[in-house]
C-alpha cells in the first residue's frame, strides 16, 4: 500500500519537521511505501528580508532583528533543505491547481499532524481533502490540531461535507475533537503526536554539541507574563552555574535574548534535537518543545500567553496530571506552583503515555488495514 501524507513539512520549523519525519518512519517501519505530498499552501508566502528592513516607523529592536535574519535565516533555510532532502520521501512539487492529479497516486492519503485545521486552511480546504472528488483510496486523518475552534458560516458546507468523505477521523487535541463533532456530529478519538511515536535514535549525535551543564530556551512566541528574565534567575538559582542556550528559529521570529550566554541562530533539525537531548532543564512556548523534554525525561517549565498555544498547553495538562505544575500562564503561576522545585514523576507518566501510544498504533493500523 502507498500511502501519501499531507501536513505542514514546508516551514522552517523544527517540530513541524520531526512531526513529519516521525509520521513518515512509523508507517515505513509497519511496511508501507510512504511519500510526503509536496505540497505548500499558496497563503505562505516569504516576505524578502530587505523589504523588512526598509519598511517605515521600523522600530531599532526590530532593525536589530532583521538584521539576524539577514545573517542567518537563508543559513538555517539551508539546513532545513538539506534535511528534509535527505530525510523525507518528497513527492514532486504540487500547488493548489495540481493538486487534483494526485487521485491515482496513493492508495491511502493521511491529512495530519499539526495545525493544519486552523481557520487559516478553511476557506481553500486542502488539508481536508476538499479538491479530491476523484479520490477513491482512503482518506484519514492523524492527529491534525485546530489551535481554537472557530469556522466562518461560509466555509461550513464544504468542510462538512469534506469530513465526511473520510474514512476515518482522528485528531490531537480536545479543541479539534469539538470542531469535528460540530460539524460532523462525530466524536474522533485524540491520539498522540507523530513525534510520540518514532525515537528518533538514527538522528542522535553521539556527542553534545555543548559540554557544559545548560538549560535550553526554544521560544517562539510572545514572552511569559511576568518576564523571561525573572525565569532565568530562578533557573540559575536553581542550578549554580549552568549555562543559558537558545535556539532562535531565524526565519519565523529572530528573537534576541540578552540573558542568553549562547545564541543558535542557524541549528540544523539534527543539532535541535541533540541540544534537546543532552540540556539539564529545557524552557520552551513551543508544543513539540514540551514533547522533546518529555520524550528525553528533562526537566522543564512551558509556558503560554497567545490563544494560539494556549489549547494545546492546556489540553497536555488536562489529560496528563504529571504535567500540570509545570505547564504555566505566568511567572507568578509557576512560582505558586513551585514548577521550579517540583520534580515530574517520569514513571507515572511514562506508564500513562505508553497506553496512549498504543491506542494511537492501533488507531493507524485499523485505518489503513484493506477493506
Amino acid at each position: 500500500m502507498k500511502i501519501g501524507i499531507m501536513t505542514f513539512h514546508f516551514g522552517y520549523n523544527y517540530g513541524a519537521v520531526m512531526q513529519t519525519y516521525a509520521l513518515q518512519q512509523y508507517l515505513i517501519s509497519c511496511g508501507y511505501i510512504v511519500e510526503i505530498i509536496n505540497y505548500t499552501p499558496p497563503n505562505v508566502k516569504y516576505r524578502p528580508y530587505l523589504s523588512q528592513l526598509l519598511s517605515r516607523n521600523i522600530s531599532v529592536s526590530k532593525i536589530f532583528k532583521t538584521i539576524k535574519k539577514i545573517q542567518y535565516a537563508p543559513m538555517q533555510k539551508e539546513k532545513f533543505n538539506l534535511f528534509k532532502r535527505k530525510y523525507l520521501s518528497l513527492s514532486k512539487s504540487y500547488n493548489y491547481e495540481s493538486l487534483s492529479s494526485i487521485t491515482t497516486e496513493f492508495d491511502a492519503i493521511i491529512v495530519g499532524s499539526d495545525q493544519i485545521w486552523n481557520p487559516s486552511q478553511h476557506k481553500l480546504g486542502s488539508y481536508f481533502l476538499a479538491h479530491l472528488d476523484k479520490f477513491s483510496g482512503k482518506r484519514i486523518s492523524y492527529a491534525p490540531c485546530c489551535a481554537f475552534n472557530k469556522v466562518e458560516d461560509n466555509n461550513k458546507p464544504k468542510l462538512q461535507q469534506a469530513l465526511n468523505k473520510f474514512n476515518q477521523i482522528s485528531v490531537r487535541n480536545k479543541e479539534t475533537e469539538k470542531f469535528v463533532f460540530e460539524l460532523t456530529g462525530k466524536t474522533p478519538p485524540i491520539v498522540v503526536d507523530p513525534t510520540l511515536l518514532w525515537d528518533f535514535k538514527e538522528l542522535m549525535q553521539d556527542e553534545p554539541i555543548i559540554s557544559d551543564n545548560y538549560v535550553i530556551t526554544y521560544i517562539l512566541g510572545k514572552e511569559i507574563t511576568g518576564g523571561h528574565k525573572k525565569v532565568i534567575k530562578e533557573l540559575r538559582n536553581k542550578y549554580a552555574g549552568i549555562k543559558i542556550i537558545s535556539v532562535i528559529l531565524t526565519e519565523n521570529n529572530p528573537q534576541l535574548f540578552d540573558w542568553s550566554d549562547k545564541v543558535f541562530w542557524s541549528a540544523s533539525p539534527i543539532e535541535w534535537i541533540n541540544l534537546f537531548y543532552y540540556s539539564t532543564f529545557v524552557y520552551t512556548d513551543s508544543f513539540h518543545g514540551v514533547l522533546f523534554a518529555i520524550k528525553f525525561q528533562k526537566p522543564f517549565l512551558a509556558y503560554y500567553t497567545e490563544m494560539a498555544r494556549a489549547s494545546r498547553f492546556i489540553d497536555l495538562a488536562s489529560r496528563f496530571r504529571a504535567l500540570e505544575q509545570f505547564i504555566v500562564s505566568s511567572y507568578d503561576e509557576a512560582i505558586n506552583r513551585d514548577s521550579f522545585v517540583g520534580k515530574i514523576d517520569y514513571d507515572e507518566l511514562e506508564e500513562k503515555l505508553e497506553v496512549e501510544i498504543e491506542k494511537s498504533k492501533a488507531f493507524l493500523g485499523a485505518s489503513l488495514k484493506r477493506s
